[in-house]
């Protein structure tokens, strides 16, 4: 039975045992029972969802292409409490308002991806596009033993489909406004049939910018589209106790990214760029701003079955990638300041994993080591004040660490879990901030005086994060689990730092307890699946920007961190489907005195009891962590029509809701974009025999205006704007 194509659904981390050994079973389905789903998030083999204890959301590939859904981001309003933004060309992905903006060179995500069991340590590299994927699982909270680092807010894991010993191939074609052109190949097959598969993905999008510029002369067409990658996979079973499977993929992307380009207050200066405060669909900028990005990278993942207990596991993979992205850094018209920001990665990882499984204990232990190279690069010139200032950091990261995590059923109904995680690493930087005179032709004379700044720097950073559990399925279709799990993020370097005394920060640690319910209702036709939690936060890395290219990274005191989650799925009738993700959030700092404030948000804040205008801080305590609105959730619903024994007609439709978001630890209301809804259908007529289907589709159809991530780093607070009113026509064929 296959997945439903249309919902998101709540799966768990750990592998089901019932008395004997065998997976519980429940009352047949009826016809309008929804589908069991199978995952393997857990490391152990694959589970059901509803027999696992732990939240997580997932998405099948008919799904993610019926929503167009190209990346993590267009994924968010699919799962409770996810959050996606962006910095530049790099996500910014927050779970539970667990999330960091720390997105260059020395820091880390704190919501992690893997990519069949690969690290994707980079955020620039975070918002490739899916290729031949056969679903992705958002695992919600601290990961810290299984998935280990800096998964603190979560994970994500992007699985591909394997190789096909049959001949199987599938092209999707895609039109739509503003020029929209996509393709989406996948061919696979036997090369020596029942001993060597093969599969190759093919991805190409280009559409215009979403923007017009409208400064005279000026680069236009801000926000288009031109990228692509290819992936190719091969499946190798010399005995029936391995297989091996190599991968290999390679992208580009070639593109005139929008940036903080969206000033929500006038500068004065800026007469023209005044008109458009508001309004998304125009900018006003007088510096190119493009980004050329390549990436890729290689993979061997090996299973050896031992025996019928034990399975041995490697996965052994290298990854790169580099940008190079030049920017208007004043976001106006005006001369001011542009910069250029660059940075090439390159990573080793390995990791040994051994499953265990009898009658009564399952588990899994293994081994990771992580080696990361980073070049990386901030250039900003200022031609007013004839000077250039560039940070020019190299950083080495060193990371290993050993794991295990276990199962055991103390009746057929009742498992405690107990895992545990040590992680050791080591985070070297060589700094080298440089500032110039520079000549009314911008050419370079001379340093400024103390200039160049140049340091090193080695700190070591550990951590033991253990995980407790206790599940209990108290009826066939319903379990309830309570788990108790310590998340760890390493330390860092401030990638701008001007001494040796501000280049480090320190860890941050949360201890996160969860309770949860999987329940199935009325003949397996209703599922729900709600989820309770709490956070305690402390040292809470948080980066703030303080003027064009200059940003600090600190350690928030304390933060406290509490929700609620739901995801309902209803079969209503055999045709009619409907399904809702809800989600509750109250994440706030408790201690954070001493936050950073941009220079361009200062005059906002004067008069402000919690400002510091002398220090030039505020204390943010009790205020909402970044990318935590306090509701979020999404309704949704498919009706299918079967028209013939060859021939159905599917429409769908759903909507998605926000609170309000804030951006910055002050929670000033220029730093936040308020409450708004957006409407997504689709609608198609496909011929199962034939494997064709047609489909018209359009996303945010109300067309409206929002901000996704903003900044006070420029003259004047800026964000960056969601995608416009999108629509178009697909055609796919499958073989």
């Amino acid at each position: 039975m296959k997945m439903n194509a249309y919902m998101p659904i709540s799966l768990a981390l750990a592998s089901t045992w019932a008395a004997g050994g065998a997976v519980a079973q429940s009352a047949a389905p009826s016809d309008e029972a929804l589908a069991e789903v199978i995952v393997t998030a857990s490391k152990s083999g694959a589970t059901d969802l509803q027999k696992t204890p732990l939240a997580v959301t997932a998405f099948s590939a008919d799904q993610l292409n019926r929503d167009l859904a190209l990346n993590v981001k267009d994924i968010a309003a699919f799962t409770p409490s996810l959050r996606i933004s962006q910095v530049a060309t790099s996500a910014v992905i927050a779970i539970r308002g667990i999330g960091s903006n720390n997105v260059y060179a020395g820091s880390d995500p704190d919501v992690t991806m893997q990519i069949d069991g690969v690290y994707i340590a980079r955020p620039s590299g975070q918002f490739a596009d899916f290729l031949d994927v056969d679903r992705v699982e958002v695992l919600r909270g601290p990961q810290g033993t299984l998935y280990g680092r800096n998964a603190v807010g979560g994970t994500i894991n992007v699985v591909s489909r394997q190789p096909t010993d049959t001949f199987a191939a599938q092209e999707i074609l895609t039109f739509g406004n503003f020029g929209l052109v996509q393709t989406q190949g996948y061919v696979s097959g036997a090369l020596i049939p029942g001993k060597l598969q093969g599969s190759l993905s093919v991805d190409y999008l280009r559409h215009n910018g979403y923007e017009d510029n409208i400064v005279a002369g000026a680069q236009n067409g801000l926000d288009n589209a031109n990228h692509g990658g290819l992936r190719m996979q091969l499946r190798y079973e010399p005995s029936d106790n391995i297989d091996m499977t190599t991968r290999a993929d390679w992208s580009y992307l070639d593109e005139d990214l929008q940036s903080y380009d969206h000033l929500v207050v006038p500068y004065p200066a800026d007469t023209l760029g005044a008109t458009i405060v508001g309004n998304y669909s125009k900018v006003a900028i007088n510096s190119p701003q493009t980004n050329l990005q390549r990436g890729g990278g290689v993979s061997e993942d090996i299973n050896f079955k031992i025996n019928d207990n034990y399975t041995f596991k490697s996965i052994s993979a290298y990854r790169t990638v580099n940008y190079n992205f030049l920017l208007d850094t004043d976001d106006t018209p005006l001369n001011i300041n542009f910069g250029v920001q660059s940075e090439t990665e390159k990573q080793l990882s390995q990791e040994f994993n051994l499953n265990v499984n009898y009658s009564r204990f399952s588990g899994v232990a293994g081994l990771y080591y992580f080696y990361e190279s980073e070049d990386g690069v901030n250039d900003v010139v200022v031609p007013s004040a004839f000077a250039e200032k560039v940070t020019a950091p190299e950083v080495w990261t060193r990371s290993a660490a050993a794991f295990a995590q276990g199962s055991f059923a103390v009746t057929p109904d009742v498992r405690l879990t107990l895992g545990g995680r040590y992680t050791r690493e080591t985070k070297t930087i060589e700094a080298n901030y440089q500032a110039y005179h520079l000549s009314p032709d911008l050419a370079r004379i001379s340093n400024f005086p103390g200039f160049p700044i140049q340091f090193s720097t080695a700190p070591t950073f550990s951590a033991f994060t253990p995980k407790f559990g206790i599940d209990w399925q108290v009826a066939p279709q319903a379990m309830l689990y309570a788990s108790a799990t310590r998340g760890y993020k390493s330390g860092g370097e401030n990638y701008a730092a001007t001494s040796l005394a501000t280049a480090s920060f320190e860890p941050e640690y949360i201890w996160s307890y969860e309770i949860g319910a999987k329940t199935e209702w009325l003949d397996r036709r209703l599922r729900l699946n709600l989820t309770g939690f709490y956070y305690d936060y402390k040292n809470l890395q948080v980066q703030s920007s303080i003027a064009a290219g200059v940003s600090v990274i600190g350690n928030a005191a304390t933060a406290s961190d509490k929700g609620v989650e739901a995801e309902i799925t209803a079969q209503v009738t055999s045709a009619f489907q409907l399904n809702a993700v809800l989600s509750w959030l109250d994440a706030h700092y408790t201690g954070f005195s001493n936050a950073s404030v941009p220079n361009a948000l200062k005059p906002f804040l004067a008069g402000s009891p919690q400002y510091n205008a002398a220090l030039g801080t505020y204390d943010a305590s009790e205020n909402d962590l970044n990318y935590a609105p306090h509701f979020s959730g999404l309704l949704g619903g498919q009706y299918n029509w079967q028209l013939t024994s060859d021939a159905s007609l599917f429409v769908h439709a759903d909507v998605s809701y926000q609170a309000r978001d804030y951006f910055d630890p002050s929670n000033s209301a220029l730093q936040s974009q308020g409450a708004y809804a957006v409407w997504d259908a689709s609608t198609g007529y496909a011929l199962q025999g034939g494997g064709w289907q047609v489909e018209l589709w359009g996303k945010n159809l109300a067309n409206r205006q929002y901000l996704i991530a903003m900044v006070a780093s420029s003259l004047e607070p800026a964000g960056v704007a969601a995608p416009p009113r999108t629509f178009g026509i697909r055609v796919s064929k499958k073989w």
